[in-house]
């Protein structure tokens, strides 16, 4: 019975899984066409459309270029003053392009007071509610009632005219026509290839289009959906849909769908507000040519389907006598942690299915093998293992490795970074997700070093090595990797590294590592200051002479302990250049502005001197000091420690025992310079 139940579910899921991949195939396909169908022509008519925009906005620019620079002119300025006729100009203008239904020129209230049509001395016709300073550089579609019996649809271009003080004193205009065969009306005529009842318009804020159906100015336009579920949402400041044409370019383009056309809209310029272009098509005509492919696809598929029905059945009764059996053994060796010695039964070895079991049977001894081969490294090895199985979802740790750290195993996971990171700091945390992420998405291997806290709570270096396994589809598998511990030679290399930063007598920061710091304060500083003291002991050669070498190393490691004081815990830092020669960096900004103080503290504490290693006498210490700031007096590191040093030796000069703040005035000559350099 359960093997009769065993090939009732076997047939049906072989019947799904023979029809469903053909009916998904049919499915994409029919999709992919329509997709690439629509793709293709929707870029069509963007490429097209952008391109004819090119040619809109160099018709705009052209007339608003024209007007800004006719604005400019003598007899204009001169015309709208009252003292000259530009009549001779206006007449030029317009007898140079036949749209143009008028030139004027306007005063600052909007009277006009030259017209090559002669109608001045009035208001001009459209003038808007704020008179000249509402006058767009481009205007929507108008209605014009002075040149004409009837009504006359045009637009004006317009540019305000100043006087030398740059007071707007009136403005020039230019009426130019949208009549069905003015230039404007030609540039947007035309439709795109086989898509229907396509079209390209231009398109103002009050819903008036240019070309909308045969060449006239449609005002209808504004009551159809196209305009009210589309356009009209590219002239609204607060919609969401003007983000895409906002700070473009003018060819920068929108797709979109409405009132059963697709439409593709962009800017005329960045500068004018009150146009659009517009190209649109019906959007019955994106989809034509895919119809009569689908249909055709989907016989192929349902031809597919029969085929793949009847190879399935064949299948299943020439395979399906043992499969229960076989079946079950895999559940088990599926359910079994780690590798396991449950093997299937063969009962016929000459059979195509008991050759298959061997096989198996052949595969899972090897892999037994090698888990046990694995397992042996791990112990016997130094080196802490760990591997990751993205598809059972579990983490395996070498025993050394879940001796030496708290780690839970069944709580890690490591697609998303959970292992070690809760060992260390924030810091390394952060940096070890990183490098996961990094190697996750890289899929292969990466090498990083981070500090780790053991179950006894101390911290340790150790180094991680891991690689990510993929399958054929360069899916993730497997990450392996090795941990190891470097505690001691990172130790060592961080003392080694910190050695290397210090001067040996005074442990003070060397030479080198007091300018990279410096430096390091200097372009980090933002709008603070930075202050460099430059300290050198008074008489050092005759302490040395007089009383060795060795009381001199003391004199030199009092100075470093008293200068050390100073900076410590207070944002700043100290170090020595070699011989008697010592510098300080200050960046807390009371200590700069009491740096005067700060330097006789420690010219006093230095002349009270201290009491030799031996006790047999007292030895007062005197020292001069010259101080600079950044930016006051210069922002380049080497400028500033020579300007320092400047100032200490003028006190060298001056009577030693004192300290001075440089001057300009102090590099003026070379009296003052250190003949050592500092």
């Amino acid at each position: 019975m359960g093997n009769f139940r065993l090939k009732i579910v076997l047939t049906v899921i072989m019947l799904v899984f023979s029809i469903l991949p053909a009916v998904i195939v049919g499915a994409v396909g029919t999709f992919s066409v329509m997709g690439y169908e629509s793709s293709v022509k929707q870029n069509t008519l963007r490429q097209v459309a952008e391109a004819k925009s090119a040619g809109i906005a160099e018709l705009f620019s052209h007339y608003i270029t024209g007007v800004t620079a006719s604005s400019k002119v003598e007899a204009v300025i001169d015309g709208v003053n009252g003292d000259g006729s530009a009549d001779e100009l206006l007449s030029a203008i317009k007898s140079a392009d036949s749209d143009i239904i008028d030139v004027l020129i306007l005063s600052g209230d909007g009277t006009v007071v030259a017209s090559v049509s002669g109608n001045s001395g009035g208001l001009f016709e459209n003038l808007p509610e704020n008179g000249v300073a509402d006058l767009k550089n481009a205007s929507s579609v108008l209605s014009w009632t002075g040149y004409s019996e009837q009504q006359l649809d045009a637009v004006y271009f317009s540019s305000k005219i100043e006087d030398d003080s740059k007071n707007v004193i009136g403005a020039f205009v230019e009426i130019v026509s949208v009549a069905p065969e003015s230039g404007m009306q030609k540039a947007i005529a035309g439709q795109f290839g086989d898509l229907s009842n396509s079209r390209f318009m231009l398109v103002d804020a009050s819903g008036a289009a240019l070309n909308s159906s045969s060449g006239n100015v449609s005002r209808d336009f504004s009551t159809g959906s196209l305009w009210t579920n589309g356009i009209s949402k590219l002239f609204d400041p607060n919609s969401k849909e003007l983000d895409a044409l906002r700070n473009s370019s003018d060819t920068k383009s929108v797709i979109g769908d409405a009132g059963g056309s697709v439409y593709c809209a962009g800017l005329i310029d960045k500068t004018i507000s009150d146009w659009r272009w517009v190209a649109a098509a019906d959007s019955s005509s994106f989809h034509s040519f895919s119809l009569t492919t689908n249909l055709l696809g989907w016989v192929v598929v349902a031809a597919c389907a029969v085929v793949f029905s009847v190879g399935s059945l064949m299948v299943i009764g020439k395979f399906l006598g043992n499969m229960s059996g076989m079946l079950k053994t895999m559940t088990e060796i599926s359910e079994a942690e780690g590798a396991t010695d449950i093997r299937f039964k063969v009962t016929n070895r000459k059979s195509e299915l008991g050759e298959i079991q061997t096989s198996f049977n052949d595969l899972l001894d090897e892999v037994f093998l090698s888990e046990e081969r694995h397992r042996t490294i791990a112990e016997l090895s130094d080196n802490m293992l760990f591997e990751w199985d993205f598809h059972k979802e579990r983490m395996y740790c070498s025993p050394n490795m879940l001796a030496k750290f708290d780690i839970n195993t069944d709580d890690s996971t490591l697609s998303n970074g959970r292992f070690i990171d809760s060992l260390m700091n924030q810091e390394d945390a952060e940096k070890y997700k990183r490098d996961i992420n990094q190697l996750l998405k890289n899929k292969n291997g990466y090498n990083s070093e981070y500090q780790l806290k053991t179950k006894s709570g101390a911290l340790i270096w150790v180094s991680l090595r891991a690689v990510c396994i993929t399958d054929r589809l360069s899916e993730p598998l497997r990450v392996i990797g090795v941990m190891t511990d470097i505690d001691n030679e990172k130790k060592l290399e961080l003392q080694l590294s910190e050695r290397a930063s210090y001067d040996f007598l005074s442990q003070l920061y060397n030479r080198n590592t007091f300018i990279r710091n410096l430096t390091s304060e200097i372009e980090r500083r933002g709008t603070k200051r930075v202050a460099a003291m430059f300290l050198d002991v008074d008489d050092f050669k005759f302490i040395n002479d007089r009383f060795g070498h060795t009381i001199g190393d003391e004199v030199i490691r009092f100075v470093a302990d008293t200068i050390r004081k100073k900076v410590d815990d207070r944002g700043g830092f100290a170090g020595r250049f070699g011989g008697d020669e010592f510098v300080l960096c200050f960046t807390n900004q009371e200590d700069i502005d009491n740096i005067e103080n700060i330097s006789m503290d420690i010219i006093d504490e230095l002349y009270q001197g201290y009491d030799t290693a031996d006790g047999g006498m007292h030895i007062d210490v005197k020292i001069s000091i010259g101080v600079a700031y950044c930016p006051d007096h210069t922002e380049d590191v080497n400028e500033l420690l020579s300007f320092a040093d400047t100032a200490m030796y003028f006190v060298k000069k001056n009577g030693k025992t004192n300290y001075h703040i440089y001057i300009p005035e102090d590099s003026a000559t070379d009296e003052y310079k250190d003949p050592e350099g500092f």
